[in-house]
């Protein structure tokens, strides 16, 4: 009977172990995903904010400076100021890892996957995405056109992975080095680099007729996502865009296996309470 016992105790712990174990397919080191990855992002426009940006325009000068077309934040705005933050959820799911590829710009990894939208609680839409992990700093900030993604959480949208070996102080000297390049009001801009990340910041009237200062906070995570997107004005929150409850499909245990354990258990009992009553027959 203690050798059954074992037996079972065993074969649950395998059980129980099974959903953890992942085999990966061989990939460059800065990727940091897997195939089958599951995440997803809330986004929340905080309405009652907006009222110095909308009042100064400020979006038709971000526009003029760091064009982003039909991705702009004024974009975000006006398609979910209407409702309460957060006002949509964004999952995206890792379907494949492609093999490295060299192009004009960059060598990078190019990763398949199905992106979309959830508007609580019923409506969504998916569609199929494709996104380039790049294999440097120096192709990330080219990736990144120069970090003017950063002023939109739509632009956002296909730079959502980041290579693990990104260092951000050198992505921060080399955009710094570009600014002061291109001169003008585009000097006024300061970076700063953080843990996973950095931060951008204009100062008021850094873009002339802005009142109040940018401040723009950006990080990634370890395995080189982004987890975490603030846009702020005049230190109030604009627009952010953050992980929800977002967990990997590799470490999740399926609903499977918690009936499955369950039933274990309950085997057990029954077995513990059977070779209970047969001793105490015998005694």
């Amino acid at each position: 009977m203690k050798k059954i016992k074992s037996l079972w105790l065993i074969t649950l712990l395998i059980l129980l172990f099974i959903p953890f174990i992942r085999i990966s397919n061989a990939q460059g080191s800065y990727v940091g995903i897997q195939d089958g990855d599951e995440y997803e992002w809330a986004l929340s426009v905080y309405t009652e904010n907006w009222n110095t940006y909308v009042a100064e325009d400020l979006g038709t000068t971000l526009e003029n400076l760091v064009p982003l077309g039909t991705a702009n934040l004024t974009r975000v705005f006006n398609d979910w100021s209407s409702r309460t933050p957060p006002q949509s959820y964004w999952p995206l799911k890792v379907t494949t890892i492609n093999v490295e590829e060299t192009g004009l710009m960059f060598t990078s990894t190019p990763v398949n996957g199905t992106f979309g939208w959830i508007l609580p609680p019923s409506e969504s839409l998916e569609w199929d995405e494709k996104w380039q992990i790049v294999n440097d700093t120096s192709s990330f900030l080219r990736q990144t056109v120069n970090l003017s993604r950063s002023f939109s959480p739509y632009a956002m949208f296909s730079v959502l992975f980041a290579p693990t070996t990104v260092s951000w102080s050198s992505l921060v000297s080399y955009f710094l080095g570009e600014m002061a390049s291109k001169g003008g009001l585009y000097t006024n801009i300061v970076a700063t680099p953080q843990s996973g990340g950095f931060l951008i910041d204009i100062p008021a009237l850094g873009f002339e007729n802005n009142s109040e200062a940018i401040n723009i906070n950006i990080k990634y995570n370890s395995n080189g996502v982004l987890s975490y997107y603030k846009f702020s004005y005049g230190e109030k929150t604009l627009v952010t865009f953050i992980p929800g409850e977002y967990i990997p499909v590799h470490e999740r245990v399926p609903v499977e296996y918690y009936f499955v354990f369950i039933g274990l258990i309950a085997i057990l009992v029954v077995e513990t309470i059977v070779y209970t009553y047969i001793r105490k027959r015998k005694s």
